[in-house]
């Protein structure tokens, strides 16, 4: 089964909301650049509240290792996601004490080459965040088409940017590792729709592919 992430958790009732509907992880973004930017003291008060078998992923971009590993360490996140220009070794410093989870971006393709570098655990696919702002909200077709082709290789995939109950559909056909989704489950910057997050979970989950 596909599993689902929701990131940019901000608060508890969204975390527990995530979780009661099936969700196998939460993202924190401790990355100021972002409009869903959490401190580690307002994460560790969310963490101390969850369930413990649901996977607590740090989202990170270009930070300094030692800052990272202490933030991980300190609020028990079970994965790494880097957001950045992170090389294969920054990353592999992480490991094995961490799942880690590296972040492309349709600017880096073709991406075997790129992959290659990396002993990671799963490639995140997204678009960057200045590009959403410009009006980018989807991957393309071309590289939605190179994600097919990673998966059938046995690539753990996770794809995300700009995903939504409406057109989730057509994500799942591919059949990826994971599915991301942030603010196509929201009411307004940093907070969840008890609604649409229901309904994208199960359309992920639970209903046939269309």
């Amino acid at each position: 089964m596909i599993k689902v992430k929701i990131c940019g958790i901000t608060n508890i009732e969204d975390a527990l909301l995530a979780s009661g509907c099936g969700a196998d992880a939460v993202g924190f973004i401790f990355s100021k650049k972002s409009p869903r930017f959490i401190t580690e003291s307002a994460a560790k008060k969310i963490i101390q509240q969850l369930d413990p078998f649901l996977v607590k992923v740090g989202v990170f971009l270009d930070e300094e290792k030692q800052k990272v590993y202490d933030t991980a360490t300190g609020l028990g996140l079970d994965v790494l996601q880097f957001h950045g220009q992170e090389s294969s070794s920054y990353c592999n410093f992480f490991k094995p004490a961490f799942k880690v989870v590296k972040v492309l971006f349709p600017e880096d393709s073709p991406f075997d080459e790129r992959i290659s570098r990396y002993h990671v655990d799963a490639f995140l696919f997204d678009i960057r965040y200045e590009q959403k702002l410009e009006g980018a909200r989807t991957l393309p077709q071309a590289i939605l088409s190179q994600m097919r082709t990673l998966i059938k290789k046995g690539t753990n995939v996770i794809i995300s940017g700009g995903l939504n109950p409406r057109n989730v559909g057509k994500i799942k056909k591919l059949k990826p590792y994971a599915i991301d989704v942030a603010s196509g489950v929201e009411k307004l910057v940093g907070k969840k729709d008890e609604h649409l997050l229901e309904v994208f979970i199960k359309k992920v989950k639970y209903e046939a592919a269309g």
